[in-house]
């Protein structure tokens, strides 16, 4: 009886020994493993975010790139809308590392600067390296045949001129159905499927992911992103997803 007592009680300290040494190696290193050291898998879903309109409204940075002034930015920002105006692109880096969650593009004399298909080359780019990035094509084109390739793109279409109202329904809608992190989610899934990646490498994205979400900081990509080091393009797409999705969560 004392030696099943005794074994029950080596048992039961060896688990928490075990719990405990868990818990600190996941804090320590931002690991997902369990108490029988196996990795969970992660489901980004599971993390919540508020659903308030004025709330969402707010968290969505909107860029409005056309080099007339016929788009009303102030009474968007009057209303409590968080949106800029470049007449110009003019840090194409923050256009492709999702920086603004809706980019309201028009198709000529914005990017002659860096590309020479103009808005349509600025546009085909951002697709390619983000095809979860929300764009709006802004343009007085809209029944020109030869750009039919850059509404086809975007996301929602906007004639210029159009009213405040017209185009506040337009932006609305896409906050409240598009602007989720489940898009992000699964464009980031069907990224890494498509390009091979392994399920183990998989779940250190999803761990540094959530781990930068939990604790507020900026994701580690060194580690997490090493298998790819070669694949410049690819790492580029990870991390601007990713950081997306984590935007959400601040």
């Amino acid at each position: 009886m004392t030696e099943i007592a005794t074994g029950l009680i080596v048992a039961a300290g060896g688990s928490i020994l075990n719990f405990a040494s868990t818990k600190i190696y996941n804090s320590i290193t931002g690991s997902s493993k369990n108490f029988i050291w196996t990795n969970k898998n992660i489901n980004l879903k599971n993390f919540k975010i508020s659903d308030e309109f004025d709330e969402l409204k707010k968290r969505t940075r909107i860029i409005v790139i056309d080099d007339e002034n016929s788009f009303p930015t102030k009474l968007f920002k009057d209303e409590g809308y968080t949106i800029d105006k470049w007449d110009i692109v003019k840090d194409y880096s923050k256009l492709e590392n999702g920086f603004f969650d809706i980019i309201v593009l028009d198709i000529k004399g914005v990017a002659l600067h860096i590309s020479e298909d103009d808005g349509l080359g600025v546009l085909i780019s951002l697709k390619k390296n983000n095809p979860a990035q929300i764009i709006i094509s802004y343009s007085q084109h809209s029944f020109d045949l030869s750009k039919i390739e850059f509404f086809q793109l975007a996301d929602e279409n906007i004639a210029k001129p159009s009213d405040f109202l017209k185009i506040k329904n337009i932006l609305d809608n896409l906050i409240t159905t598009q602007f989720k992190p489940d898009r992000y989610i699964s464009a980031l899934d069907q990224l890494l499927l498509k390009n091979n990646i392994s399920d183990s490498n998989i779940k250190k994205i999803k761990a540094e992911i959530a781990k930068a979400i939990k604790r507020k900081k900026a994701p580690d990509w060194n580690k997490s992103l090493e298998f790819i080091q070669n694949r410049t393009d690819l790492a580029k797409q990870i991390k601007s997803l990713s950081e997306t999705i984590i935007k959400f969560f601040k």
